[in-house]
């Protein structure tokens, strides 16, 4: 059961963390300009974040609390 909650830990803080990212950047598409996509990895995580509009942060955030409760409950558990 450890595991579980250490992975929903870690995948909810990877999602959250890609959730986050359209409100601290721009996007980084041009309509008018040739050849516009895509040009590295980090461009390419932007332009995805910002397809998911919004999903992302949302879903982060359920993980991270399920993670969470999960450890909680464990702790209380072993006392």
């Amino acid at each position: 059961m450890k595991k579980i909650s250490m992975l929903l830990l870690f995948l909810g803080i990877i999602v959250t963390f890609i959730g986050i990212l359209p409100f601290i950047f721009a996007y980084p598409y041009c309509n008018s300009c040739a050849n516009s996509g895509p040009s590295n990895f980090w461009e390419l995580t932007l332009m995805l974040s910002y397809e998911g509009q919004g999903w992302y942060l949302i879903i982060g955030i359920v993980l991270l609390l399920l993670a969470m409760l999960s450890l909680f409950k464990r702790k209380r558990v072993q006392y």
